[in-house]
């Protein structure tokens, strides 16, 4: 399986070379979280709101404007067109379940985009040197766990909307409104801590949390370790979730597949 992965990852980090200005591009397109920004920041002129000064403000949607490019995902649009287009049967004939080629692709993507993240990081501290984390051991390894745990959570979920094109057309649509749940109910429009009493509860143990806002509020000092503790099972209830649905859609969907359109 290493060497297979790693076949896969040198063949995907070249493709992703080829089209560097295309990622380029795409992260651009991903820009919500600072748009967010210029308006809580200027909200927040006239005072601290929900406990947000100017200055938490900055510090939390540089990271999830970070959180947000290291997770992107877009494996729906391949699924999606290869399913109802045929072309899945060419994967089914190699050796490793398509999923790790996709896995793969997204891999290469994540160390490119890390090229250009990182300096754009220690520009972003620069002018703005008064942003604050808690950087510990515990957090950090926490931050890194939850990052890891919010791509697998994005990929997975996409990817089970990507296999009901083996049933339905409006695949993509579905998945387009979940997106704007994440979006919504993940932290990008607001932080969860500025939402009324009753959405904020439902939305801590909801998956949108888990996908973007919990690996930033790690390191935003805001959570009690018990906090931590109950988002960090509700984070693993949710990967175990998702892996499961994974694995029966797929095995469902597979069973009925004819390469139509081939």
């Amino acid at each position: 399986m290493l060497r297979k992965y790693s076949a896969l990852l040198r063949r995907a980090m070249g493709l992703m070379l080829e089209y560097r200005a295309s990622i380029v591009i795409w992260m651009l397109t991903g820009v919500m979280p600072l748009v967010m920004l210029a308006v809580w920041f200027s909200l927040a002129e006239g005072g601290p709101i929900a406990g947000y000064s100017q200055n938490d403000f900055v510090s939390y949607y540089l990271l999830m404007t970070l959180v947000r490019q290291l997770t992107n995902v877009w494996v729906i649009w391949e699924l999606d067109y290869e399913i109802r287009h045929g072309d899945l049967s060419i994967k089914l004939l190699h050796p490793i379940n398509p999923i790790h080629e996709y896995i793969a692709s997204h891999l290469a993507d994540k160390a490119f985009r890390l090229w250009i993240l990182v300096p754009l990081a220690l520009v972003a501290w620069l002018i703005f040197p008064t942003i604050h984390y808690d950087v510990t051991p515990i957090t950090l390894t926490l931050f890194f766990g939850a990052l890891a745990a919010a791509w697998i959570l994005r990929f997975l979920s996409q990817y089970c909307f990507g296999i009901l094109a083996f049933w339905i057309s409006q695949a993509i649509t579905l998945n387009e409104i979940w997106f704007a749940g994440m979006l919504m109910l993940g932290g990008v429009v607001a932080p969860l801590d500025l939402f009324p009493d009753q959405v904020r509860v439902i939305a801590n143990y909801l998956p949108f949390r888990f996908m973007l806002s919990f690996p930033v509020e790690i390191v935003s000092g805001r959570l009690t370790p018990t906090d931590l503790l109950v988002g960090s099972i509700a984070m693993i209830f949710w990967v175990a979730f998702f892996v499961v649905l994974y694995r029966w859609l797929w095995s469902r969907g597979i069973r009925q597949f004819s390469a139509f359109g081939a």
